[in-house]
């Protein structure tokens, strides 16, 4: 295991005007990747899909037919509380217990298993090549032209519809959700490396959409940033760090086990942060007439959590659900990282349908290693109809190299799996980082 520590980290000045920045910081941090890839985190956690798209396709098509094999009102752990406060307090020990049951949920799942130790060595040897050659041979000499950075329409961001959900999407899984009078962002990465320091790692080879200074110049605060694990191309030390700056009233919202990193790294978080166990429910009341009240769910994901390397799933993962709204009729859907596994269809039909859902299609190559981490597209379009998302926008894609398939790929593989299906292509489109999107159909 390669350990990277870095203390006392300065920022570099940012250039003004552009989007893309690198980001020293200067509190301390003691970041460690995983082996071989992880500052690619992704990589070894990367996609999963049915072993064999033959038989996935029969077999999900006929599975969303019927109940789900794995029933989770039979049998599963209770949250720890159905709808924790910002000023829950819960020792170690109940933390380390509760994430250490949910990691015996998850390696229970049929679908779920761990790749060899050999697999990730050959897969380290392959990232070596991946850095060598991945300008020549995997970004096309016109990418620029096949998926332009669209400009932030801002003026649509500071007036959302009333009655829809609106979402934009800012980069890989960053993505601003506008609900009930809500600015919800999540996994924010703004950074030029999705890595534990600015000079090494994967980079960036399309910018953000923005950065977090041009949300607060266009006067768009941020209420809520959600993180769904703490894997670095969900969970950017500098970019949180900004939010919480700019936004010092913005709650964080985090899994089981998250809450102690952010208050011993991120200022302003202390007694605004709040860690949810998988199922649990964070309330939070309207501030004023043009906001709902607003229901924050974790949900179950299939996937794994680790920063330094030595802390494999000791915190927890998750999806989030997000009512809100006239009635809380307004629902959205961010999954983070998953594989596909049958326990998306109970997320369904415990708290679908959904009105709009972001849903991950990139990162999957080589399935071996990544099919238990992350989906491909034509698993992706299956979550679609298994989470009851009535609307999709596709995530995790186009902005980092994680893994092995060509960037435009996921993008490819989308068109041609929406168009299998035989649903409506405008259900679930490629969008240009920067685009805009709201829920109505």
């Amino acid at each position: 295991i390669t350990m990277i520590s870095v203390s006392r980290l300065t920022r570099s000045a940012r250039i003004a005007g552009q989007p893309l920045y690198s980001s020293w910081r200067r509190k301390n941090i003691l970041f460690c990747q995983k082996s071989f890839c992880t500052p690619m985190r992704s990589l070894s956690s990367a996609s999963h899909s049915l072993p064999n798209s033959s038989k996935r396709n029969e077999s999900t098509a006929a599975s969303l037919l019927q109940p789900s094999i794995r029933d989770l009102a039979e049998g599963e752990l209770t949250p720890l509380h159905p709808t924790p406060s910002l000023d829950r307090k819960l020792s170690s020990s109940e933390i380390s217990k509760r994430v250490a049951a949910r990691v015996g949920e998850r390696n229970s799942w049929p679908e779920y298993s761990r790749p060899s130790r050999w697999s990730f060595l050959k897969y380290g040897m392959d990232h070596r090549q991946l850095f060598k050659e991945f300008q020549d041979e995997m970004i096309p000499e016109n990418f620029s032209e096949e998926c332009p950075l669209q400009a932030v329409d801002f003026e649509a961001l500071r007036n959302p519809p009333k009655d829809s959900i609106q979402v934009t999407w800012i980069g890989h899984a960053t993505v601003l959700t506008q609900i009930g009078g809500w600015n919800i962002l999540t996994d924010p990465v703004f950074s030029a490396r999705c890595s534990a320091v600015q000079w090494f790692g994967p980079e960036r080879f399309q910018d953000a959409a923005c950065t977090v200074q041009d949300l607060a110049t266009e006067n768009v605060p941020i209420d809520f940033t959600l993180v769904s694990h703490n894997h670095y191309d969900h969970l950017d030390y500098n970019s949180v760090q900004d939010l919480a700056e700019i936004n010092p009233d913005m709650k964080f919202v985090v899994p089981l086990g998250l809450q102690r990193w952010f208050e011993s790294n991120i200022s302003n978080s202390r007694g605004s942060t709040v860690q949810l166990d998988w199922h649990e429910t964070f309330s939070h009341p309207s501030s004023n007439s043009d906001q709902s009240d607003v229901d924050i769910t974790a949900v179950p994901m299939m996937h794994w959590s680790n920063r330094t390397g030595l802390d494999r799933d000791k915190s927890l993962w998750c999806g989030f659900g997000i009512k809100a709204g006239k009635e809380k009729k307004q629902n959205f859907l961010f999954t983070g990282d998953t594989g596909w596994f049958d326990g998306l269809q109970d997320i369904g039909r415990r708290y679908g349908p959904f009105d709009i859902a972001a849903i991950p299609i990139g990162a999957y190559h080589p399935r071996n290693l990544m099919r238990q981490s992350h989906m491909n597209p034509e698993e992706a379009v299956d979550m679609m109809s298994a989470v009851g998302a009535r609307k999709a926008v596709p995530i995790h894609w186009g902005s980092f190299p994680l893994t092995l398939e060509p960037v435009l790929e996921p993008r490819d593989r989308l068109v041609k799996a929406m168009k299998a299906s035989q649903k409506d292509p405008s259900t679930f489109p490629p969008l240009l980082v920067g685009e805009t999107v709201i829920s109505k159909i």
